[in-house]
């Protein structure tokens, strides 16, 4: 009936909006009906449409004749849905004839209405407020994610982690480019205290992998870092249940504040920017403006609170180094970072467990070795499947410039006219006068040394100091030597005269008789 009264009414609609002069386009978009129905209602008088609306309520249903088995499903499953039901259909009746699913989705909402078989509600879990805290007592931390847009227009994805005091409700957030990790972790935690001026007794967790290994009926196993980080900082971690946010709600619903009331539709320039303007936001409006729970402005709150947390005091020599995340190095000298590869210096990769730390600064990519030592700087790129390579960590850096410097002097015999060369390669080329060395030398490997001098004689005194121009001299004697010796071979060739040719020519070997090997092997005779 509701059906047909929908029908009926979107009737008087088309027919209203044409004697409004709209045409069937216009009645189209304006109805959301299709243009065929349109015009279809158009051509109808009332009493066509009447018989219309009879002959669809007395119409055949397609799914009619597998009512009693679908009837019979939803008495066995009450809480069953239409794609399951669906399912059956075809499993029990692999003949019939394919039907939509939103037929069958239409065709199971009127068994259930029929026959009085509705849904079984769903089981709602109770709950009893919780007891006001006291001050400083608990703190709760949690971690998100989401995309922002760059100014230029490019997708990038950013991880953060909320802190709450729970009495006073006063917020921190710090921010990442990179997937959380206890490093990120255990420096949110500091900046995040030291944003409250102190510590509170207990702090909530879910039980994220990035601080817990392992839960076993309560029994938690902390990952390495964050157990040294909590025998300095003296506060009690308490993990919540598996798959149980609603236990710790606040900071549930800090992480969505900080989403959809700050980072939704903001742009991002770089993770500075964003931290600060997360600052900015944090005493404008997070906890400045009156919470909706307490009906308490957390700014004020936490001037109460402050005095009830403890000190934090800086961290000891032996706490744990909050450094980059250890990232290995594949072989061919490079590191896979969020779908891009990117170059390190030849030789980094030192076997299968190679490693480096990585860091995100900005825009920045930064890769240092265990020492801490920087490796690699590149630019962060925000598509996948690209590859960033420093054409300078294709270079054989081993040997330091002095080493190659004295190992080109040693190959020539004038060491004082050798030094000068290799110093003016030097005050030409700066920035590549490794790159030249390592020519110069591979170019005299395979020389003389008597080529090598005469070269090096002809660059200096025609201010030749390139490793170039010392190769193309160089080639240039190479090749007239390899002439003049030809040419001195084809001087001293003796010449045969053409009496003695013919007969050279006619002479014939000497052949030996069959019996003589027969006799040798013992065969006849």
């Amino acid at each position: 009936m509701g059906s047909q009264l929908k029908r009926l009414t979107m009737y008087s609609k088309v027919k209203n909006l044409f004697v409004k002069g709209l045409s069937i386009s216009q009645i189209s978009r304006t109805t959301k009906l299709d243009r065929k129905t349109v015009r279809k209602y158009l051509h109808m008088n009332e009493q066509d449409f009447q018989d219309h609306l009879s002959s669809m309520a007395s119409r055949h249903h397609k799914l009619e004749d597998y009512e009693e088995f679908i009837r019979h499903r939803i008495e066995q499953c009450p809480d069953c849905s239409a794609a399951q039901v669906e399912d059956w259909l075809k499993e029990q009746y692999p003949a019939m004839d394919p039907i939509s699913s939103r037929t069958v989705y239409a065709f199971v909402q009127k068994v259930r209405q029929t026959h009085h078989l509705p849904k079984p509600g769903k089981t709602w879990r109770q709950y009893h407020p919780v007891e006001q805290l006291p001050y400083g007592k608990q703190a709760q931390v949690d971690f998100g994610e989401t995309w922002m847009q760059t100014i230029e227009g490019k997708r990038v994805k950013v991880y953060f982690m909320v802190t709450i005091l729970s009495r006073s409700r006063q917020k921190a957030v710090q921010f990442s480019l990179q997937p959380v990790t206890t490093c990120f972790a255990i420096a949110a935690h500091e900046q995040a205290f030291k944003a409250f001026q102190g510590i509170p007794e207990t702090v909530v967790y879910d039980q994220d992998s990035v601080l817990v290994k392992q839960e076993n009926h309560g029994a938690i196993l902390y990952t390495d870092a964050f157990k040294q980080y909590l025998l300095h900082r003296k506060f009690t971690p308490h993990v919540c249940r598996k798959a149980d946010p609603e236990s710790k709600g606040k900071i549930e619903a800090g992480v969505k504040y900080v989403k959809y009331n700050f980072l939704r539709s903001r742009r991002f320039s770089s993770l500075e920017v964003l931290q600060q303007e997360a600052v900015d936001w944090l005493q404008r409006t997070a906890n400045a403006k009156e919470h909706a729970t307490t009906r308490l402005v957390p700014y004020a709150e936490w001037l109460i609170e402050q005095p009830y947390l403890k000190p934090c005091l800086p961290l000891p020599s032996s706490a744990p180094v909050v450094a980059g995340h250890p990232y290995h190095v594949r072989r061919d000298n490079t590191v896979s970072y969020r779908g891009c590869l990117y170059s390190l210096p030849l030789g980094t990769y030192q076997g299968p467990n190679t490693t480096v730390q990585l860091e995100v600064d900005d825009r920045q990519l930064l890769l240092s070795d265990a020492s801490g030592s920087l490796l690699a700087r590149h630019e962060l790129s925000y598509r996948k499947g690209v590859t960033q390579v420093n054409n300078h960590h294709r270079r054989d850096i081993s040997q330091s410039v002095m080493q190659l410097q004295e190992a080109l002097i040693g190959k020539f015999s004038d060491q004082a006219q050798a030094r000068l060369f290799i110093n003016s390669i030097y005050q030409r080329y700066p920035r590549y006068s490794r790159d030249q060395y390592q020519h110069l030398l591979h170019t005299c490997s395979s020389e003389s040394q008597s080529l090598r001098d005469r070269t090096l004689s002809y660059c200096v005194s025609h201010h030749l100091f390139s490793c170039s121009e010392f190769r193309d001299v160089l080639l240039n004697y190479s090749k007239a030597e390899e002439q003049t010796r030809d040419n001195a071979i084809r001087a001293f060739r003796p010449v045969m005269p053409q009496g003695d040719l013919e007969q050279v020519l006619q002479l014939k070997p000497e052949t030996s008789s069959i019996s003589s090997y027969q006799a040798y092997f013992g065969g006849p005779q």
